[in-house]
């Protein structure tokens, strides 16, 4: 089958719709979060849902009560019709499909690669948790017991053998948090309570009906650029909104900052002495781009703002509304 003959077919007029949807869904909500002001990382969690999630209907949604979009009629009268850019022709090809095509090429390898194979390798490990080495129940190591003394969910801590500063939560029907030996010697008592809290609000809300459902639907959309990076900007405020939970049950925000200081704010090392750098590598790139989502999360703690609750659903709401009025005129 031919580019173009692909780009007409039922399955090709949906991807390249979906991708349109989303990039317009995505401006909308940026221009609303500037426009409002808008901190809360739930309600920035919700906004950042709306292009993940009307790209998967509107295209059916629309053709299903709008079966006139396809004329040229109705074309005429929209805001973009993207058929025109997609049958621009340059010496017997088509440009503007052809990079579509790369583009939703790279990010379907991208979400193997780096989504899908790391949660399937994640959730069969998490099936398996008897085959971590040297773990020790949480009732065993005083210092846990006396961390967990005051939370009201009690989970299964276990403390792994290692020299290394981590701490990270399984999920499935083993659900447990995983502490290592050297986090637990490392933290004070009330920094250790403050981030096995968060980890607890990661056991809880890995079952919240919306964010399975959002996951679910962005694995749909696994070709779609635009939804790869509001999917990542969502799970960014994911761990702010964990972050507040684990505030709200312990009541101390300054132990969760010192605790998040010490597990991944390390100091920055000088580059080498008369070396020159002349380029960053990925891992760099990564590393650097982590540790300005600590730094965000950690501003954020710092500055204790209270958000007001009548925001929450108006605006997710009145971006969806926008998103859909628009996307009506983008074909």
């Amino acid at each position: 089958m031919s580019l173009s003959g692909f780009f007409h077919s039922w399955p090709g007029l949906y991807m390249a719709q979906a991708f349109f949807h989303s990039l317009v869904a995505s401006v909308i909500a940026e221009i609303a979060i500037k426009a409002w002001g808008v901190r809360d990382p739930a309600v920035r969690q919700r906004v950042f849902l709306v292009p993940i999630v009307a790209p998967v209907f509107l295209f059916p949604l629309f053709q299903r009560f709008s079966p006139e979009r396809g004329s040229m009629y109705f074309r005429l009268g929209t805001v973009f019709e993207s058929g025109r850019w997609l049958e621009i022709e340059i010496l017997g090809t088509h440009p503007v499909m052809g990079g579509l095509v790369v583009v939703f090429t790279i990010t379907s390898l991208v979400f193997l690669f780096q989504e899908l194979i790391p949660i399937l390798r994640h959730s069969f490990e998490s099936g398996k948790p008897e085959k971590a080495v040297g773990k020790i129940d949480c009732l065993e190591d005083p210092a846990i017991r006396t961390a967990m003394e005051t939370l009201p969910v009690a989970p299964a801590v276990l403390v792994v053998e290692n020299d290394d500063l981590l701490i990270y939560s399984t999920t499935g029907n083993s659900a447990a948090v995983y502490v290592s030996s050297s986090l637990v010697s490392t933290l004070t008592e009330v920094e250790l309570r403050s981030a096995v809290a968060h980890e607890i609000s990661h056991l809880i809300r890995s079952r919240h009906p919306m964010l399975v459902g959002a996951y679910l639907l962005r694995t749909l959309m696994f070709f779609n650029p635009v939804v790869l990076m509001e999917f990542r900007r969502a799970a960014q405020e994911e761990e702010k909104v964990c972050d507040e939970f684990a505030v709200s049950i312990t009541r101390n925000r300054s132990a969760l900052v010192q605790a998040l200081r010490k597990l991944y704010l390390p100091p920055e090392e000088p580059p080498p002495p008369g070396g020159r750098r002349t380029r960053k590598t990925a891992s760099e790139i990564e590393e650097r781009s982590h540790r300005l989502n600590i730094e965000s999360r950690i501003s954020r703690l710092e500055s204790g703002e209270d958000h007001d609750p009548g925001i929450r659903w108006l605006v997710p709401t009145a971006v969806a509304a926008a998103t859909v009025l628009v996307n009506y005129f983008i074909v």
